[in-house]
């Protein structure tokens, strides 16, 4: 049995390799984040507090991709010390990298040349500090919005939003889908595209959410658990970031395993040639498991 495994069911030894091995790619940034693999195959991932989106090369060094991501001053006071940059990071059809900004308090897109603003306020007002986004097949883009980023981790209605959310944005229209959380946190997709899984990593809200995307309705709570990131598989198992380490849940909720790691982690993301390949943020590493499922 791998030492850094725990089972709670047996079954789960269906979809992972059992005999993984955890990568140390890098362990000298400052809070990494927002992991997200690039099909030409390369990964990117967010240094928060750097104020830097680096690039995994092939061979496993990082260099710098994006100086200044999230556009924010770092002396702003209207931010929390240490969350200028950016955070959440995804591709959308066409290649273009979407960046969920702390410091620029909106969702801004880079096509090769320069960062633009292209999600940038609900009802007139900008966002608090977007954190993580997942998109859809027909493009919709669903992002959460908590005040992490913001002075004391707390809202400021004057100046930004009242309250934290989950949107979907849907060529141009955006649509507010959750405000049941004070600290809405990882977003993700069902592998068929169905539901939408919310989480928060506050203790005092822990729960997941399941959000139909057919209508963006709320249908259940799929179980009492927090979570930084959040990630699903092909299979239909749910992965999520905590103190206890990288949890696997089954379709239903229930705990199927847990892998430990040498830091508390972030965010995660599949790729590879096969995406079976898991790249884990957490704090001042980044973590490879090559081959992690079957």
């Amino acid at each position: 049995m791998n030492k850094a495994l725990t089972l709670y069911n047996k079954n789960s030894l269906e979809f992972i390799n059992e005999e993984f091995k955890i990568e140390i790619l890098t362990n000298d940034c400052l809070f990494t984040e927002g992991p997200v693999w690039n099909k030409e195959g390369y990964y990117l991932f967010s240094d928060t507090t750097a104020n830097v989106i680096y690039k995994i090369l092939p061979q496993g060094d990082k260099e710098v991709f994006l100086q200044d991501a999230g556009t924010g001053n770092p002396e702003d006071p209207d931010l929390k010390p240490g969350q200028a940059g950016s955070n959440g990071l995804a591709y959308d059809n066409s290649g273009k990298l979407l960046i969920c900004q702390h410091g620029g308090h909106a969702i801004a897109r880079y096509d090769g040349h320069q960062i633009s603003p292209f999600i940038t306020s609900f009802e007139n007002k900008p966002f608090n500090s977007p954190n993580d986004l997942v998109f859809h097949n027909d493009q919709r883009l669903y992002f959460s919005d908590p005040p992490y980023g913001l002075k004391d981790g707390k809202l400021n209605p004057s100046k930004f939003q009242s309250f934290a959310g989950v949107y979907c944005w849907n060529n141009g229209n955006i649509q507010l889908v959750c405000d049941k959380y004070q600290y809405p946190n990882g977003v993700c997709l069902t592998h068929d595209q169905k539901h939408l899984f919310i989480c928060s990593n506050k203790p005092f809200e822990k729960f997941i959410s399941i959000y139909d995307t057919s209508n963006n309705l709320f249908e259940k709570i799929l179980a009492e658990e927090n979570s930084d990131g959040i990630e699903c598989d092909r299979n239909g198992n749910i992965y999520l970031c905590n103190k206890d380490g990288l949890i696997i849940l089954d379709k239903d909720g229930q705990r199927s395993a847990i892998v430990e790691l040498p830091a508390i982690p972030s965010n995660l993301c599949w790729g590879g040639g096969y995406m079976k390949d898991l790249l884990i943020t957490a704090r001042e590493y980044v973590l490879l498991i090559k081959g992690f499922l079957k």
